[in-house]
């Protein structure tokens, strides 16, 4: 690539750069798509969310919580019917990704561990900075959301760079010196990221009109217990 010469007042440099090969390495891939096709399962999840509401309500109420959570989070989906289509469409593409990624899948077998829906409460909601252990991929799809809602945030997974960084010259350029990536989602979006990814989703307290909701899921990449022989053959 083309180097362009920075002078410094006071420092002697060379006014010719060097022509360097660039590679970009240990890159930090984040897949993204849309189908509005799953949107229908919005419906599935509203008898989830109004319960889960009611429920801190009640704990609100009869003092076992000081405040309502900064997200309704509901139990794991896998053994709902209506959800089953939509598990195994999303596990099919964390599979491929890890395929394309170079990891060697022999002998292994994708193991959802964990999906669930989430809805930020209107008096406010946000999710801090955090990982998703002993996992290899996750996701979100994006049932409700707008300009207006949060949106989720990406961080540098790399403690080196964070711990030497350096500030940016422009915060809305993406550059090899970023260390948060935002994105602003729509209804149907999908977002695919490997699960050592830091992430975050901004606070955000509803309009009345506008609600943020989203189903999320892990994916770990395990050994298949058929490819596994422990009995020695002493024959």
């Amino acid at each position: 690539i083309l180097i362009e010469s920075i002078t410094v007042e006071g420092v002697i440099m060379n006014t010719v750069p060097l022509q360097l090969n660039r590679q970009d390495l240990f890159t930090c891939p984040i897949y993204r798509g849309n189908d509005t096709s799953w949107l229908s399962l919005d419906k599935q999840v509203d008898p989830i969310i109004n319960d889960l509401k009611k429920e801190n309500q009640k704990k609100l109420k009869s003092g076992k919580i000081n405040n309502l959570p900064n997200s309704y989070h509901s139990h794991n989906l896998w053994a709902e019917k209506p959800f089953k289509p939509f598990i195994e469409y999303v596990m099919q593409q964390m599979w491929n990704i890890l395929s394309w990624q170079g990891y060697s899948l022999e002998n292994k077998r994708p193991l959802l561990q964990e999906c669930w829906v989430q809805e930020f409460p209107e008096e406010g909601g946000f999710h801090d900075i955090h990982i998703h252990g002993n996992n290899h991929m996750s996701g979100f799809y994006f049932l409700q959301c707008g300009n207006k809602t949060s949106q989720p945030s990406f961080h540098d997974p790399r403690p080196g760079k964070v711990m030497t960084d350096l500030d940016q010259k422009d915060m809305k350029t993406i550059t090899s010196a970023s260390s948060i990536v935002n994105y602003n989602v729509n209804p149907g979006d999908f977002i695919f990221f490997n699960s050592y990814m830091p992430h975050s989703y901004s606070h955000y307290k509803s309009d009345g009109k506008n609600k943020f909701r989203f189903i999320h899921f892990n994916m770990a990449a395990v050994t298949d217990p058929g490819s596994i022989n422990n009995v020695e053959d002493k024959n």
